[in-house]
């Protein structure tokens, strides 16, 4: 009996081998994909959009979002919890792919995400592709430079101002100075005397703006910080009521600095002031003079070779979000009328005239103490002698 199975064409079959091979390449560029996603160091997440549900993630986003990537759904992953969801939504009916930066807890506390997503429509449902970049440190960069920025501007025009105001301070003191040395009322005198006081808390404060701004005159030679130190230590106990102790301890044969004096106590005078300020009840302020070496840069001192002048106290400490403002100008944690906020603004620009850097240690309850790190002066070493004969 004659075989009456129908038998592809050749066209037929080369049809069906090229829709073999078609197949073919598709499950390999699929498994490449998939290959792609789970071997990414770029934490990526497969998300169902209608019910938030996290499908799939990679081992990038496992090690980045720790146990929170446990809860399953990215609604309470999100800082902005449903919203984002929602606000994604709207993106999405406008483009199929987009840039979102969100805020997304993981197991080291709340992070900036930069998250580029693109949505497929897979068997009706929408399934939206979620690459995180981390931009935390980046975002906070950004603003580390703005706020330089903004304290580089009120620099300028403080600088600017304060030497116009120095002009007309220098007038209103020297005329009362001539009004008193005329008049012989005792009611007048009062008045006149305090005139030239608030010209001279004034003037005072013009030259901490000046400090601020780095436009004073410096006059640079080498300084003995031990014996600059104790000729020192009279003008600082006049600030410090009864109940407040000051200490001091030196490290000997100590190296000389290039420093200015009248800076210098500029500076110490405010450290010990704000010192003074922060222990009411009284208390101790250590000063301590010693070298450093510091290897390895950190954010406040480069590596290098230092005297360390360090001004610590007993007092309440600075809480940790008032930490990063305090060198700022106009800052002041103290009553109205009670601080003009240019102190450690002050002191900082006046250890920048000197070459110097300035960190700050604190801890509630326990005190804060502030490092004044000057480059140390230390003497050319001696020629070095290769040959075996001494030189004559």
């Amino acid at each position: 009996m004659p075989d009456q199975t129908p038998h592809p064409s050749q066209a037929e079959l080369e049809r069906l081998r090229r829709r073999v091979a078609e197949l073919e390449h598709a499950l390999e560029v699929h498994e490449w994909g998939g290959q792609l996603f789970h071997e990414s160091n770029i934490p990526q997440l497969l998300l169902d959009l209608e019910t938030g549900a996290i499908l799939m993630a990679n081992a990038a986003a496992r090690q980045f979002y720790g146990t929170v990537l446990e809860r399953g759904h990215i609604d309470s992953m999100c800082a902005e919890g449903l919203q984002w969801r929602r606000d994604l939504k709207s993106m999405v009916a406008a483009n199929r792919y987009g840039v979102r930066v969100c805020r997304h807890h993981t197991d080291s506390g709340v992070r900036d995400i930069e998250a580029h997503y693109v949505v497929v429509n897979l068997r009706g449902r929408q399934i939206v592709h979620v690459i995180a970049f981390d931009i935390t440190e980046r975002l906070r960069a950004q603003e580390e430079l703005q706020r330089a920025y903004r304290i580089e501007s009120i620099g300028r025009l403080a600088g600017g101002i304060a030497h116009d105001f120095n002009n007309v301070l220098t007038a209103v003191i020297g005329f009362a100075e001539l009004a008193r040395g005329r008049v012989q009322d005792e009611t007048t005198l009062r008045y006149i005397d305090g005139i030239i006081q608030a010209a001279e808390r004034a003037a005072n404060l013009n030259r901490q703006l000046l400090a601020y701004a780095r436009r004073q005159v410096v006059q640079l030679c080498p300084l003995n910080l031990d014996i600059w130190l104790q000729n020192t230590l009279d003008i600082l106990q006049r600030v410090l009521p009864e109940h407040i102790t000051l200490q001091t301890e030196v490290e000997p044969k100590l190296s000389a600095i290039q420093g200015d004096p009248n800076l210098l106590l500029q500076i110490v005078l405010n450290l010990v002031v704000n010192a003074r300020d922060a222990m009411p009840d009284g208390g101790i302020i250590r000063i301590t003079l010693q070298h450093k070496t510091v290897r390895r840069p950190r954010p406040a001192v480069p590596a290098g070779r230092y005297v360390a002048l360090s001004v610590a106290d007993t007092g309440s400490g600075i809480p940790p979000e008032v930490l990063p403002h305090i060198f700022e100008p106009f800052f002041s944690t103290k009553p109205a009328g009670q601080g003009t906020g240019m102190g450690l603004a002050a002191v900082q620009g006046a250890v920048q005239q000197l070459g110097g850097f300035i960190e700050v240690e604190s801890a509630l309850g326990e005190g804060s103490c502030f490092t004044v790190y000057f480059p140390r002066l230390d003497p050319p070493n001696p020629p070095q002698h290769t040959s075996g004969n001494p030189t004559r």
